[in-house]
């Protein structure tokens, strides 16, 4: 038993240092795990680093893109609806300025037939006054159309119509003269003469118009106007009668009566070459030869 008890302790002894051993290599291992853990540790905080960096980055990188592409949409937005909007506006003036044409072409087509319907409604007015033989108030009628908006053919017909009126009314006036003139009214006759001229001075009666004014200045001692109706009616007449053989005598009359022998003799001799079948041509004949002799006493008594 001695002996196992000292057999055993050798065992012991050997034993121990050995677990010295592995302690201090568990130690050393445990430390070197420790140190690993830390490196561990350090290249995973670095690895975090990194990669938390890199993210950033990342992120970074992906707002600014997010926001550049969100100014680049709102830019893109803004000039499309600018483009859209100033697109409007024109459209909205080329519009508003259609429009206003269009109320203006409207106002003046309604202007338009307003006045052709004026005008019908006056021609209407007119034809009745033609037929009614009121011509007063178809020269009116006649004064407010507006030819310009009737067509040639209608002013052609309005235009010969009224001055069928007008002649017709002209001639009536005339009718008056000549029955105021008759009766020896010879300023009435005159007036009425004035008017129907006033009228229309086209016609077959204008030229005896003429003459019954002359005559009646002349009986009227008026010789200044009668001379010149007298021309008048003689310039106009072509007819060789007896109104036209008594104009040329009383016109040199006229002259005389003026105090222009020189003029009344020159006409009376004009008149005796180119009327030689004047039936005062005997008178006139004579009222030469007593102008010339009172030519010769004037020109006497001028030289005493």
């Amino acid at each position: 038993m001695v002996e196992n008890k000292s057999n055993n302790n050798p065992e012991q002894k050997t034993e121990k240092p050995q677990s010295l051993d592995d302690i201090k290599e568990v130690r050393r291992l445990m430390t070197h795990i420790i140190n690993n853990q830390s490196g561990l540790d350090a290249a995973i905080k670095e690895i975090n680093r990194k990669v938390n960096t890199k993210e950033q980055n990342q992120a970074t990188r992906y707002f600014a893109t997010f926001v550049i592409l969100g100014i680049v949409i709102i830019l893109s937005f803004f000039f499309y609806f600018r483009s859209q909007s100033m697109n409007y506006a024109n459209q909205s003036r080329i519009r508003e300025e259609h429009n206003k044409y269009l109320e203006k072409e409207v106002a003046e087509l309604k202007d338009k037939i307003f006045s052709m319907e004026n005008n019908d409604i006056k021609a209407y007015n007119l034809y009745l006054a033609l037929k009614e033989g009121d011509p007063d108030n178809a020269f009116k009628l006649y004064g407010e159309f507006n030819l310009s908006a009737l067509s040639r053919l209608e002013r052609t017909i309005i235009d010969n119509e009224t001055s069928m009126i007008k002649q017709k009314a002209a001639l009536k006036k005339y009718d008056e003269g000549e029955t105021l003139f008759k009766r020896k009214s010879y300023e009435a006759a005159i007036d009425r003469f004035k008017e129907s001229l006033d009228i229309s001075s086209t016609g077959d009666h204008v030229a005896n118009l003429f003459y019954l004014t002359a005559l009646s200045y002349y009986r009227m001692k008026d010789y200044n106007k009668a001379a010149i109706a007298f021309e008048r009616f003689l310039f106009i007449y072509t007819k060789k009668d007896l109104p036209k053989d008594r104009s040329e005598l009383l016109l040199g009359v006229c002259y005389e009566k003026m105090n222009q022998l020189e003029r009344a003799k020159n006409f009376y001799e004009q008149s005796m070459r180119d009327n030689r079948h004047n039936r005062y041509f005997p008178t006139i004949r004579d009222r030469v030869k007593n102008i010339e002799k009172k030519m010769e006493k004037m020109k006497e008594s001028g030289l005493d």
